[in-house]
């Protein structure tokens, strides 16, 4: 099982969608962890080209025409994460003119940095399997109800630490210390990942 402590390692990623601080119906095994207009697994161009206010844009590590202020965000990735053809987003709002920010928006009431990671599949198309949202540590036991009411009972709690498991895509959350973290992957398209990351030669024995 991947832990949370995953944030360390891999590439953090998430957009952020208004309609998550929405009420929501009880999870369905046919759209697990859906958060508002964004789902694990749903083609990146139907993020990208979503009906945005005209001052909101996706933008991605790969997009050569990354508006001011945006290129100083974290959306950089390592040589062997572009080679297997990951690609990290956020949204970013126009705060002033030619003044790009990343976009917070409402997550249980809490303001959330959300990100994406997606990666091209076998058929030649970007997927989101990664999201990533980041709230302040306080936030926890509001955001926690709040996504128990979404996405049903979990499959793991502690005080800390969180689990939902759907099929191949889980969900976790964890007050770690820089904050509240909310984290779902896909862990066949992680999988698709890892098979295209380079191995490293093993040592020789002497």
């Amino acid at each position: 099982m991947r832990q949370i402590s995953l944030f360390a390692t891999a590439m953090l990623v998430m957009a952020a969608l208004a309609a998550v601080g929405e009420p929501a119906a009880a999870q369905s095994s046919a759209r697990p962890y859906d958060i508002g207009l964004a789902q694990i697994g749903m083609r990146l161009n139907q993020l990208r080209f979503a009906a945005w206010p005209p001052d909101t844009k996706l933008v991605c590590s790969q997009d050569q025409d990354k508006p001011p202020g945006a290129e100083h965000a974290p959306l950089g990735l390592p040589g062997a994460m572009m080679t297997a053809r990951v690609v990290r987003c956020a949204l970013f709002n126009e705060v002033a003119k030619d003044r790009w920010v990343l976009r917070q928006v409402p997550l249980a009431g809490t303001l959330t940095e959300f990100w994406f990671m997606a990666i091209e599949d076998e058929a030649g198309s970007e997927r989101i399997f990664q999201m990533t949202a980041r709230q302040p540590r306080e936030a926890f036991d509001k955001t926690a109800a709040a996504l128990t009411e979404r996405w049903g009972a979990p499959a793991q709690k502690s005080p800390h630490f969180i689990r939902w498991v759907s099929g191949s895509v889980e969900a976790q959350m964890a007050d770690d210390n820089e904050g509240t973290v909310i984290f779902l992957f896909d862990n066949k398209l992680h999988q698709l990942l890892e098979s295209r990351i380079p191995k490293g030669k093993p040592k020789k024995r002497d």
